[in-house]
């Protein structure tokens, strides 16, 4: 067996290996090593400088070696060159920084070497409800699961370098996808108006529903799609939407749509922190609540984003709830005091809301590690059970420790405008609107229990 076949034979069996490991395994010279290697023509990775280089197979990705370029686009519009990835064996990346990164990085990671998909791009993936319908409409195309749970990390670099032109964040994968960017900016540039979203949006909803509108996969499972907007200037936004049968089920969903608008104003003006704008529409026997990105700016600009479930994943070994998270990132110096407190703060205000789903994955991040606006908070224990089912549910919002008792005034006196505001919004049932007049009042009577 020659050198060259004997190195990629040890990579792929031992996996990355550093540059003294590597020489050991094989017997031979540095000099013999190199001489192997260039031989190999690109199937080997290297990534480090002197003693912490390592080496790695290189991973064919739909029987192609080349790297894959990431692109970067900035609040303008345009494109940079952030980087190239390169698959390895048997999983992971090999990335050459173009420009510093954005995100924090340990050490492995400085060098170039991800586990995985390097995880800002991970949020990329396709998921949730939008997700969900650009695999149904093109998962034979791209000869990939029609499951997106079930896709590999070569389907999700597969698909997002076909595909992936208009996903979270900021960053493209791929020149097919960045292609398709460049193309939309040429050929339809238009933002609809307020008079236009009564005719549009009732039909984006049937579609979206019948045929899959392939988009942007903000993650979530509640029927959405996007859509651009002239909101005093153009707007890029999410657009979630209620049922329109009437029945007791979907009123519910409407009813938790309007309070999803209600909790971010409210987080807003009384809580006084950044949370997505949002507008309530109501035609066509349907909801629509309709919510900014954050991550767009302008016609064509961007900015990157990042959720709590991948840095924490990629960064800290999963912790578990927000305020578990806000003390792990703080402890190792990510964020400030500052922050730390308002994911505490942001935390609390969810619990006595009665927002059951508080997952890692609807809490984001800034590249700078400020905290990104609020999303994704509504009341979800009052949710129709498996999507249809009305189950009476308790409102048992437990009190504070002794530490957070400062906290949890806060967000509870929040949390009472809250729950007023839905108690008297005649958008919402009459129904809902006892449940959240019985939980002000209960929520009032155990302020009362806490103040000093």
């Amino acid at each position: 067996m020659t050198i060259s076949k004997k190195v990629l034979e040890t990579l792929r069996t031992w996996h990355r290996q550093p540059s003294g490991e590597l020489l050991a395994r094989l017997g031979v010279s540095r000099p013999s090593l190199m001489r192997a290697i260039a031989e190999l023509d690109g199937q080997v990775v290297s990534r480090g400088r002197a003693r912490r280089t390592a080496y790695a197979a290189r991973r064919s990705l739909r029987g192609q070696i080349t790297p894959l370029p990431l692109y970067c686009i900035d609040k303008m519009g345009k494109a940079h060159e952030a980087g190239l990835l390169e698959p390895i064996y048997p999983s992971g990346c090999a990335m050459s920084f173009a420009e510093p990164f954005a995100w924090p990085l340990d050490d492995e990671m400085v060098d170039g070497w991800f586990r995985g998909i390097p995880y800002p791009v991970v949020d990329m993936r396709p998921q949730g409800f939008l997700g969900r319908n650009l695999a149904h409409q093109f998962a034979t195309i791209m000869q990939v699961d029609e499951d997106v749970q079930r896709w590999s990390e070569d389907d999700v670099l597969h698909v997002l370098c076909m595909l992936g032109w208009d996903q979270p964040g900021n960053y493209i994968l791929g020149e097919p996808a960045l292609r398709r960017y460049l193309e939309a900016q040429q050929q339809d540039t238009h933002f609809l108006t307020d008079d236009e979203i009564t005719t549009v949006y009732p039909l984006r909803a049937l579609q979206a529903l019948n045929y899959g509108v392939a988009g942007s996969s903000a993650a979530g499972e509640f029927p959405k799609f996007i859509e651009r907007r002239v909101i005093n200037t153009p707007t890029h936004v999410i657009v979630k939407f209620s049922g329109a049968d009437g029945s007791p089920q979907e009123q519910r969903w409407s009813d938790l749509l309007i309070c999803e608008h209600l909790a971010l104003n409210t987080i807003t003006d009384t809580l006084l922190l950044s949370a997505a704008k949002s507008r309530i529409y109501q035609f066509s026997g349907r909801t629509f609540f309709e919510v900014e990105r954050f991550d767009r700016h302008g016609t064509f600009g961007r900015s990157g984003v990042c959720t709590w479930h991948e840095l924490n994943v990629a960064l800290f070994g999963e912790t578990g709830t927000w305020s578990e998270g806000a003390h792990a990132m703080l402890t190792a110096g990510t964020i400030s005091e500052e922050t730390a407190q308002h994911i505490h703060l942001l935390e609390h205000y969810g619990r006595l809301i009665a927002n059951t789903d508080m997952h890692n994955g609807n809490l984001a991040f800034l590249p700078s590690l400020e905290l990104a606006p609020a999303y994704d908070m509504l009341p979800m224990m009052y949710a129709p059970q498996r999507g249809v089912e009305l189950v009476e549910r308790k409102f048992a919002p437990a009190l504070p420790l002794p530490k957070e008792r400062s906290m949890w005034l806060t967000a509870a006196k929040a949390a009472v405008v809250f729950w007023q505001r839905a108690a008297s919004d005649e958008r919402i049932s009459e129904r809902f609107r006892l449940i959240s007049r019985a939980n002000a009042i209960q929520l009032e009577a155990l302020l009362a229990t806490q103040r000093d």
